[in-house]
């Protein structure tokens, strides 16, 4: 254990280490729900839910990239923690193991091309979280059942029994 904290507080590899103590510094923060996390996270909507592939072939590289990686379909703080928690690791090992010579130019040439690595692996690993994703901003769309008109399905309804139909704003 203290040849991890050694190798992380490298000079090397020490601003990356800052970052993913940040990284579980907000999550501690989140869970133990001291603050919520949308107040925490950046609100960077840059409008990728306007029909991007038109954007893309006008030529917005960058829109297309940053689509690319999930942004817009996986929160910025999930696709950031991913990517320094893998660039952490990544740089950790790579210089503990193929820097024995603690050289500057080694180290960031292994920080290059982890960096590289580290943003394919993010891809791939936040995909699965694409679907999630989609179905709460579907959650957060529709509107509170509590005050609107419904039918009584039931013959009886209490506090906690009964049954009820609301239209929602389809007309279902």
């Amino acid at each position: 254990m203290s040849e991890l904290l050694q190798e992380s507080l490298r000079f090397y590899n020490f601003p990356i280490t800052v970052c993913f103590v940040l990284v579980v510094l907000f999550w501690m923060i989140t869970v133990f729900g001291i603050v919520d996390s949308d107040a925490l996270e950046p609100n960077l909507d840059l409008d990728a839910d306007v029909d991007v592939d038109a954007q893309v072939h006008g030529g917005s590289i960058g829109l297309g990239l940053l689509r690319f990686f999930n942004l817009g379909e996986v929160p910025l703080m999930i696709l950031l923690s991913v990517l320094i928690t893998l660039v952490w690791a990544g740089a950790v090992a790579l210089n503990y193991y193929f820097n024995p010579g603690q050289s500057f130019l080694i180290a960031g040439g292994w920080l290059f091309a982890n960096g590289v690595v580290s943003l394919l692996l993010t891809k791939f690993l936040t995909v699965p979280l694409k679907p999630l994703m989609r179905k709460l901003k579907e959650g957060e769309k529709h509107r509170p059942v509590i005050g609107r008109a419904c039918v009584i399905k039931t013959s009886e309804v209490t506090e906690t029994f009964g049954q009820a139909e609301a239209e929602d704003d389809s007309g279902n």
